[in-house]
């Protein structure tokens, strides 16, 4: 039987990586970004993997009907849902330093869009076998890590992201409640320090030892939530395909 995935903030980088390792793992293949796939997804074909490409504005509730649309037409369901799609415009930024236009932007694309369009997607989800969905997530919204005064994470601040991602981590619990009784996981990953378009020369430098993780690396553990054995995990929040504290 076919299997179905859908990934978010798939043009490029860890999004595009995770529908690549998917893609040989025998599922179909959806690549969802604000910019067009179709050529990334023909690179995908090239390798013998079946994918398809459509629009999504994450901040664009609108765009959403047209996504469920696309999946309940062609496929009547969906097997995995990779929230991966973020932006990060606010490093070294306080909360005080944002403006409400850059505060509403970061929170509807990472936390409000992720969230509503899961919503929208659970009818098709629960038609899977095994419906899976993964959240990208990050260590720097760890409220254990935030909440340390002398953390080492203390001077990482882009507060509108750090908030956006909390929300997100929010999410995963609350959907993994909603969703254990129809045998659908829910979990979070962080990718870690990753070598991708999101990265730019304003991130910290963390010294020599810290190496950027490939995309392929980074794209790991995403890869493997989303085809989790009915054993496997919920409600959890994971790097390295280990379990970290929220």
């Amino acid at each position: 039987m076919d299997r179905i995935a859908l990934i978010t903030g798939a043009y490029q980088g860890i999004g595009l990586e995770t529908a690549r390792q998917l893609g040989h793992k025998g599922f179909k293949v959806i690549l969802a970004d604000i910019q067009d796939c179709q050529s990334k997804a023909g690179q995908l074909k090239n390798e013998g993997i079946e994918a398809f490409s459509h629009y999504l504005d994450l901040a664009q509730g609108t765009t959403f009907d047209a996504l469920v649309s696309f999946i309940d037409s062609n496929f009547r369901k969906l097997d995995v849902l990779v929230n991966n799609a973020a932006i990060l415009i606010d490093m070294g930024k306080h909360l005080s330093d944002l403006s409400e236009e850059e505060f509403r932007k970061i929170m509807e694309v990472n936390y409000m869009g992720p969230m509503l369009l899961t919503r929208q997607l659970i009818p098709l989800l629960k038609k899977s076998e095994a419906g899976r969905i993964v959240n990208l997530s990050t260590q720097v919204a760890q409220l254990e890590q935030l909440s340390d005064m002398n953390s080492p994470l203390k001077e990482d601040i882009c507060a509108g992201y750090q908030s956006s991602k909390i929300g997100v981590q929010a999410m995963t619990v609350l959907f993994a409640k909603e969703l254990e009784p129809f045998g659908i996981k829910v979990n979070s990953c962080c990718p870690g320090w990753v070598d991708s378009a999101m990265n730019t020369d304003e991130l910290p430098d963390y010294g020599d030892e810290a190496r950027p993780k490939t995309v392929a690396e980074g794209a790991d553990t995403s890869v493997w939530l989303a085809t989790l054995d009915q054993d496997g995990p919920t409600a959890g929040f994971f790097t390295d395909r280990q379990r970290i504290n929220w």
